[in-house]
Formats: structure tokens, sequence, C-alpha cells
């Protein structure tokens, strides 16, 4: 009942930490165009996704540190458990302190390589010291942030990611009303968010593992390199994954400007937004993975695993059918209608990922039982592949922008539907379609509430942001219903109805 009671409040959280990145994305994509312009919004997601590549340096360590935490304290091995905390923890300090200066000289020449508002270069190249700091900062917090993973306490680690989303916004509102609003506002904010979230973490980490304390004397070299055997590969996986979903915005600023980098940003938001959904909710299902894994539960394992997979993936059915749907109607109210041609780019964006989302449980499964190595060789020429198609399908095909987002749907879900589910699945001795079985059921949801979600938009010709929420929550309550009575099992359902029945005191609680 405690673990129940748990996921829901984690659950919760995610959920309400969601709800509270639309309506930033909403109200802030929107804002930041009104007053610096298509072109120069354009170069924020485009420092954002540069960035990504710095926090590769850190993913060789750290992608496998919450795995061998988690383990070590479920177990209570607490001398194991500082050993691989501060070997993290030294080794992030470490590698800041080494990327520091090279990518600060790199941040003050970055104008000369991307297409750039005339006059915005200089303003560029301090937008990149802001959000590469802010991402350092990030890098330093991820050895305390692991504190939530491993106790399964994602509802504490939401509320600090709530309340810095909110200190970043407010940051830079603050300075766009005190001051001639500038591109490098958006990066101060992030370097303030970071900061606070940092913070957080650290109060929360002391709480939740007081057996768990600074010792750099505890930095071990056979630690690091048994941390660094795993974190290698998944840096390679961490790679291609990059080249698979971070890309678009370089091409597309490479080969079309700024101006169509803006537009392709705006939109990009979206899908943004959907994946952050799946993976907050995905997360919930990971500690529990590891542990079972630890514990050599394999019959629990495979079944909590594929019960993560279909719950994930009738989740995000729903909002990326309504976004597919309504996407004319939502680039009308949101951005105004000079984006209202971009509703079938959007469309293209966004519905591969009720497949491609709907897979990431599993990647939780090759994490626990160290079988990354394949994965990751698969990923980077995947990735490599699709930076290589968006190039032939945007030039030469002359699909343009469509060219890009096309390769990315294509390669991503080529990928996630054909090799992720059948080495899942091979890992943990099933057959080969065992999990491949759950997939092709969410696209298929996907583009049924998306076919409704046009034919309603057609027919009422919705342009407020009233008749958006009505017409997607009558659409949101049909599906339940279906979800309910046709998509889950009976246990399932009363599993549904045991956790509707405690929601509302937990999620009070979190809020």
């Amino acid at each position: 009942m405690k673990e129940r009671s748990q996921f829901v409040a984690n659950l919760s959280a995610n959920l309400l930490s969601f709800a509270v990145s639309v309506l930033i994305a909403v109200w802030y994509t929107p804002y930041l165009i009104r007053h610096l312009g298509v072109g120069a919004y354009g170069l924020i997601p485009l420092a954002t996704s540069i960035t990504f590549y710095f926090g590769l340096a850190t993913i060789t360590l750290n992608a496998a540190v919450g795995r061998f935490l988690t383990i070590a304290l479920d177990q209570q091995e607490s001398e194991d458990a500082n050993r691989i905390f501060n070997t993290a923890l030294v080794g992030n300090v470490i590698i800041v302190c080494l990327l520091f200066a090279p990518a600060i000289v790199a941040s003050w020449y970055v104008g000369v390589w991307f297409n750039t508002p005339p006059g915005y270069e200089r303003a560029l190249s301090w937008l990149f010291v802001c959000i590469i700091c802010s991402s350092f900062v990030t890098m330093l917090n991820s050895s305390f942030s692991l504190a939530s993973f491993c106790r399964n306490r994602f509802d504490l680690s939401n509320t600090i990611n709530i309340a810095s989303n909110l200190i970043r916004i407010s940051t830079v509102v603050v300075l766009f009303n005190c001051f001639v609003p500038q591109v490098w506002h958006v990066g101060i904010g992030a370097v303030v968010a970071a900061l606070f979230s940092m913070l957080g973490s650290i109060v929360i980490w002391w709480h939740l593992t007081p057996v768990l304390q600074i010792q750099p004397l505890s930095y071990d070299v056979p630690t690091l390199l048994n941390l660094t055997s795993l974190g290698g590969w998944l840096l390679v996986s961490e790679v291609g994954s990059l080249l698979l979903i971070s890309i678009d915005l370089i091409v597309v600023n490479k080969l079309f400007g700024a101006e169509a980098g803006g537009r392709y940003g705006a939109i990009l938001q979206w899908s943004f937004l959907l994946r952050s959904m799946a993976y907050l909710i995905a997360g919930v299902f990971g500690a529990t993975i590891f542990m079972l894994y630890g514990r050599q539960d394999t019959t629990g394992l495979v079944r909590y695993s594929q019960q993560a997979v279909k719950i994930l993936g009738l989740t995000i059915a729903l909002p990326i059918g309504l976004v597919c749907g309504f996407s004319s109607s939502l680039l009308h109210v949101w951005l105004g209608a000079e984006f209202v041609s971009l509703g079938p780019l959007m469309f293209l964006m966004t519905i591969h990922l009720a497949v491609n989302l709907g897979m990431l449980p599993l990647f939780n499964i090759r994490l626990a039982a160290k079988k990354v190595c394949v994965p990751a060789i698969v990923t980077c020429l995947s990735g490599v592949v699709n930076l290589g198609l968006a190039l032939l399908l945007a030039g030469p095909v002359g699909w343009g922008m469509y060219g890009v987002a096309a390769a990315g749907a294509i390669v991503l879900t080529g990928v996630n539907l054909i090799f992720y589910p059948c080495y899942s699945a091979h890992i943990v001795g099933l057959s080969h379609d065992s999990f491949f079985r759950g997939a092709l059921p969410n696209i298929c949801i996907a583009l049924g509430v998306a076919a409704a979600c046009w034919g309603i938009s057609h027919y009422l010709q919705i342009h407020s942001w009233l008749g958006l929420v009505l017409c997607g929550g009558g659409v949101a309550i049909a599906y339940s219903a279906y979800v309910y009575a046709l998509a889950l099992t009976e246990g399932e359902r009363e599993t549904v109805l045991t956790l509707l029945r405690t929601f509302p005191a937990r999620f009070s609680f979190v809020a």
C-alpha cells in the first residue's frame, strides 16, 4: 500500500510539473516572439540544443550512477553508496573545471558558425555563455538530484522543478520590464533557475539520504572505472540520441536561416513538451525496474515493464492526438494566423511520438542489465543516418523544413518500433514480439484521436482557447471512457479505481 501511495504521489507530481510546463510554454513562447521577434527567438532553442552537447562530457560518468547507487542503497550498503556518490561528485567537479574555459571561449565566437539576425552576434554569444553556465550548474547538481530518484521521491524533485521554472520565467519578465528586452536575458533566467534547483536538490539530498556524506577522499578510481565502463557506451548512445532529436534546429538554421529556425523552433516546443511528459511518466517506473532487477525478480520485472509500456502508451496517445488533430487551430490561437500554414509540419513532428515515446520504459531494462553496447551502436548509427537523410530531404529532394522533420520521424520510428522492443525482450528471455505488440495500437489510437479532433476543428472553426479547451476536454472524456471500457483488463481497471480513490488526498499533499 505504501508503494502504491508513493506511485500516486510521484505520478501526481509528474503530471502537475508537466501541466505547469504546458502553461509556461503556451504563454512564454509567444511572449518571447512578441518582444524579440521570430528570428531572435530562434536563437534561444538553438542555443539550448547546442549546449546539450556539452552535457555529453558527464554522460559517461553520471548515466550509470543512478543504477549503482539505487542498488547500493536498497541493499543498505552504505560504504559502497558513499563511494559511488563521492566518485561521481568529484568527477563532475573535475569535468566542469576542465570544460569551463574552452566552453566560454567557444561561446564568444558562436555567431560565426550560425545564421543570426543582423546585430545579434554579440547577444548570441552572451546567451550561449549564460546557457552553458546554467548547464554546468546542472552538471554539479546531478549527483545531489539522484537522492529523489534512488528513494523514489519524484514528488519532491518535481516540486523543485516547478519552482525553478517559475523563477526562470519571472526573472526574464522582470528583466524585460526593467530594461530593453535582450535575448541574453533568457540566459540569465536559466542561470538563476539552475542555482535555485541545485539548492533545492541539496536540501532533498540531505533529508532523504543522510547516509550519504560529502567525502572527497572517498573518490575511488576502481569505482570510477566501473561507472564509466557502462557510461562509455551510454555516451555513444547519447551522441546518437542527440543526432536523432536535437539536430533539427541546427540543420534548419544552417540551411534556411534564422527566421526559418525561429518558426521551426516555436512549433517544436509542443514536441518537447510531449517528450517531457513521457520522460516524467517513464521516470516513475525507472527506480522500481532497477530494484526488481537488483532483487533478481525476473517475473516481476517483465510484468512491471509490460505494464509500464502500456500505461505510458495509453497516456501519451491522447495529448499527441490532440496536438496533431487541433494543430492548425492551436497555432492560430497560440502564435497567430501567420503560423497556421505550419499545421502539417506540426503534425509530422508529433504523430510518430505515439510509438517512439511509448517504448521509453524499456531503456531501464537495458540499463539495469548493463546491456548497452549494442543499443549504443545502433542509436549512434541511426543518428548519423538521420543527419544524412535530413540534409538529403531538406536540400536535394526539396522538402525544406518538412524534410528535416520527416527524416527524424522515419529513422526514430524504425529504431523504436523494430530494434529496441526486440532487444529488450531478448534481455529478459521473452519472444521478440513481447514488447512490440504493445507499440502498434498506440499509433492507431493516436491517429484515431487526431482524426476526431481534425473533424471537430474543421466543423466548428475553433479560434479561441476556450473552444480548444472545451473540445479537447470532450475528446479526453470520450477517450478515457474508451480506454477504461476496452483497453484495460479487469485487473487493470481495479488498479485504476484504487489509484483514483487515493488520488485526491495524495495530489493535495503534493500540490
